[in-house]
């Protein structure tokens, strides 16, 4: 089931379209204002999963954080190292399967930061994801996540997040900080995301 969006080619098709909808075209301004907030954040290796065009991971890497993103699409690889050229920081992109993401990068991170991926691939495989995300930080550091879509929507993806099946499968590893729709989503976004922050003891 889902095999289609299990291959990059299905991504690259929806850039190559113009059907990446997803696409806000600019950081997300639920992210912006974080790194910018020293008694949350602490400047360090910071790990983006599903870096899309890479529009968070430039901002993050301006902010002096060591960025690593990923993403499964070449399209989107491309695209966002022409932005690393544009605006002069450095930045590692992978451009791999998330899941096929070798044991070397487990427990490097400072940070790890992940928008508009866990409702992308197959929901069949979210206890995996979240196994995996949650291998990749270090102790006593932080999963920022901003959940999208949490309301009712017809088969994806983007595949609805319940958010209670979100925690159940992190909370096997991270413990939560903090839970909140009171954000500064874009419009047409308003109401449909929650940030939540967990923490690796």
């Amino acid at each position: 089931m889902y095999t289609a969006i299990d291959k990059p080619t299905f991504w690259d098709n929806k850039y190559k379209t113009h059907e990446s909808n997803w696409d806000m075209k600019s950081a997300n301004p639920v992210f912006i204002e974080l790194p910018d907030n020293s008694d949350f954040l602490k400047t360090g290796r910071t790990f983006i999963v599903g870096c899309d065009r890479g529009y968070d991971a430039v901002l993050t890497a301006k902010k002096g954080y060591a960025v690593t993103a990923i993403d499964f699409s070449s399209t989107a690889i491309d695209f966002a190292k022409a932005q690393v050229n544009e605006n002069t920081v450095k930045i590692n992109f992978l451009n791999e399967d998330f899941f096929n993401l070798g044991k070397e990068y487990n427990g490097n991170f400072d940070l790890v930061y992940e928008y508009t991926t866990y409702c992308a691939f197959n929901p069949e495989r979210r206890k995996e994801f979240a196994k995996k995300e949650s291998s990749l930080l270090k102790k006593d550091v932080k999963l920022i996540t901003v959940l999208f879509p949490v309301d009712d929507m017809e088969d994806g993806p983007p595949f609805r997040i319940e958010p209670i099946e979100f925690y159940k499968n992190f909370s096997q590893y991270l413990f939560l900080e903090l839970s909140t729709k009171q954000i500064n989503s874009v419009k047409p976004r308003e109401g449909k995301e929650i940030l939540q922050v967990y923490f690796k003891k």
